[in-house]
């Protein structure tokens, strides 16, 4: 008999947090579940944690992968009605799945659900709840998370039916391997979000990519180009996917000018420009991108 949720859990040289994240997994309110660990490395120390699970966890080898392609091998092997995903360093409250679950079963028109979350330091230190009013959303949330991505995989419950009807993870992307996916699965139906915390979201030197890292904002403006090109979108999605690449391009912009690259801020602000000319702060970094750079001033 199939569980009722599987769980894909991608772990990557997180031998410190992986039992923590296991062990939030099996003290859920819910049960009817299965456990899939994707293990990125063969590494010892990984390796002589999950041993500890033998017989309740399933294992799947996939060294050198990308945290992508590691998802869709989870999900080609899960056999749930539902598929939840959770980081090997993030750690589920006890209600997190029971609370979601709810939601999924009062109604058929959402595909998933996703739901609030704290960080927690590596002192212990919890930060409040990490999601703004208007990110918690129960209907289209498309135009939501073009304007931003506030979706965490670790909160992420899908309805198996629907990777099968549009498709997995970006199996190549080394970053963002989720945001592409959610924008399609996002087109296609609709989302609840659970307003109360559901999952503690780990801040460690070990993290392999910063949310504010000049390649994390670039691989998003790619994903929200290729949203542009496809038809039917409409034009409140467009109006915001425009102003959200407008945004991105000037962080970008004001990075190089920090750094006294003048050529790339100055292109990065009039790629701003071009895609929203009425976003405001790409004009000040247009601007700011004609000054001295670091070499003149040295």
């Amino acid at each position: 008999m199939s569980p009722r949720v599987s769980v894909v859990i991608r772990t990557y040289r997180l031998a410190d947090y992986i039992a923590e994240a296991i062990d939030s997994v099996f003290g859920q309110t819910a049960d009817d579940l299965e456990v899939i660990v994707v293990e990125g490395a063969a590494e010892a120390t990984v390796q002589a944690v999950l041993d500890r699970y033998l017989g309740r966890i399933r294992r799947i080898g996939l060294s050198g992968s990308t945290l992508g392609a590691a998802l869709n091998a989870g999900i080609s092997a899960a056999r749930g009605e539902f598929v939840a995903f959770l980081d090997s360093d993030d750690v589920w409250l006890p209600h997190k799945l029971s609370r979601q679950l709810a939601w999924l079963d009062g109604n058929d028109r959402f595909g998933f659900a996703y739901g609030n979350v704290r960080l927690l330091s590596l002192g212990g230190i919890l930060s409040p709840p990490v999601l703004a009013p208007e990110q918690i959303v129960r209907g289209s949330v498309l135009r939501t998370i073009v304007r931003g991505m506030c979706i965490h995989p670790s909160t992420l419950v899908v309805r198996r039916v629907w990777f099968e009807r549009v498709g997995l993870f970006d199996g190549t992307r080394t970053v963002c391997e989720d945001y592409p996916f959610l924008l399609t699965l996002a087109s296609h139906t609709e989302a609840v979000c659970d307003p109360e915390p559901i999952c503690l979201i780990r801040s460690h030197p070990g993290q392999a990519n910063k949310r504010d890292a000049p390649y994390v904002y670039e691989s998003t403006i790619a994903t929200l180009e290729a949203l542009l090109r496809r038809p039917g979108l409409s034009l409140g999605v467009r109006l915001e996917a425009h102003r959200s690449i407008a945004r991105y391009h000037t962080y970008l912009a004001r990075r190089h000018v920090e750094g006294g690259r003048s050529d790339e801020a100055r292109r990065h602000a009039l790629l701003a420009l071009r895609c929203y000319p009425l976003f405001l702060p790409a004009w000040r970094w247009t601007l700011r991108s004609f000054g001295p750079s670091q070499e003149d001033r040295a």
